[in-house]
């Protein structure tokens, strides 16, 4: 039983990995022409200047008290989330603010310019400085970056200047709003106005309302998902590696069974990577070409961390290509090709925390260093045990013409025998 698991589950195991890779280059392949029009358009795309006045409503997110400075200022970092519902002509947006400098002064009040038009001196409470970005209402689709600079006044209201440029499809254009927030009672709500103007290029208005399934966020929180879950396999196919070259199971599971597990988490990588590439190359939030995902550089977007994830899956495509010819290049040479795996998981970590939507979240980076961690202890007890393992012996040949000499062959039992065929 043994044997034929080791056997046909590694022919079963590869052949349906094999099976995925070539069922997911047809598509892409079958899909490149329906996908032409998802191409960057032209840098001379025509401008449409919105008027963005209108209503504000959001809620403030996160607001930390991080102490007092030597000058009596009360330190706080905020999160505002604000929904922009213009009156007519542009599509809402939302602003996400991330202040990360709130200062606010214990004693006094002071004198400043208002940052919104024709504001005048205005008495202020507080200061604030940070960042911001426009996205559509589900955040799927980023349209601006900016900076926020703002003003809290004695009643507690907040007057943001937001000064974008335009990221994406909206590369480009700019964008100056003023915004009014007041908050509600419970110091979450807000409530108010804005006012400005947003560049916007026909093709990012045309992704902003467009009613193609493939921009819903579905898509995109299944691109994040099949990352991830590689990502996740592949950490578990090294570790299962590693550990089967230290022989960390031995004592308690039998060799072949992890074998088994390590090959059936393989598989599973082929599969969410597959699915990955599929969903990317069908994003039209950030479209890529079948020359952008395969040629390392050549896309704009992330041009180096995305060339990390196109260099890693060609690495791993040399792993399982050497383990589908491992009878022909032979046990040595296939062993040796193997830790290439880790190279790659080096890269898709780089992947994952520079171009990814995922990659500033704490669980994600602690998750890798824990990962790092044991990683460097595998392969530490893996050193130590390949230098502590005793040279191969090396068997002296046999001179020609006979056994060697001193050496005496023993008789067996019934050469000792005397025969008694002829006494009887």
């Amino acid at each position: 039983m043994r044997e034929f698991l080791g056997r046909w589950g590694f022919r079963w195991s590869w052949s349906a990995l094999a099976l995925v890779g070539m069922v997911g280059a047809a598509g892409l392949l079958a899909l490149q022409p329906a996908m032409a029009w998802a191409a960057p358009a032209s840098s001379q795309a025509a401008q449409q200047v919105f008027d963005y006045t209108g209503q504000v409503s959001g809620q403030i997110t996160d607001d930390t008290y991080l102490g007092t400075d030597a000058q009596g200022y009360e330190l706080h970092q905020l999160t505002i989330t604000a929904n922009l519902t213009p009156r007519h002509g542009p599509p809402a947006l939302t602003l996400h603010f991330d202040v990360s400098e709130g200062f606010v002064p214990l004693f006094a009040n002071t004198q400043r310019q208002d940052v919104l038009p024709g504001g005048g001196t205005v008495s202020v409470q507080g200061l604030l400085n940070g960042t911001a970005s426009a996205t559509n209402p589900t955040g799927t689709i980023s349209v601006y970056t900016a900076n926020a600079s703002g003003l809290v006044l004695p009643d507690n209201s907040i007057h943001f200047d937001v000064e974008g440029i335009g990221v994406g499809q909206a590369g480009g254009g700019k964008t100056s709003l003023y915004l009014t927030l007041v908050p509600s009672a419970d110091g979450v709500t807000i409530n108010g106005q804005v006012s400005g103007s947003m560049d916007l290029p026909q093709q990012a208005l045309d992704l902003l309302t467009s009613t193609d399934p493939l921009i819903s966020p579905t898509v995109w929180y299944l691109m994040r998902a099949s990352g991830l879950a590689a990502l996740a396999m592949l950490v578990l196919a090294v570790l299962i590696g590693l550990a089967l070259r230290v022989r960390l199971w031995k004592d308690r599971l039998e060799r072949w069974r992890v074998y088994d597990v390590h090959l059936t988490v393989s598989v599973l990588l082929g599969v969410f990577l597959g699915l990955h590439l599929v969903l990317v190359f069908l994003d039209r939030i950030v479209p890529f070409s079948l020359v952008d995902m395969l040629v390392p550089l050549h896309d704009t977007y992330q041009p180096l961390w995305i060339g990390a994830g196109i260099v890693a899956f060609y690495l791993l495509l040399v792993v399982w290509g050497s383990s589908l010819l491992r009878s022909r290049l032979g046990y040595s040479l296939w062993r040796k090709i193997h830790p290439v795996a880790l190279v790659a998981l080096g890269l898709v970590a780089l992947h994952a925390l520079y171009a990814g939507t995922d990659g500033s979240r704490t669980w994600l980076i602690w998750s890798l260093v824990g990962v790092g961690v044991v990683m460097v202890w595998l392969c530490e007890r893996w050193l130590h045990l390949k230098s502590a393992a005793p040279p191969p012996r090396r068997h002296k040949p046999r001179p020609r013409g006979g056994m060697p000499q001193g050496t005496q062959t023993r008789k067996t039992e019934a050469q000792r025998r005397p025969s008694n065929v002829l006494s009887k």
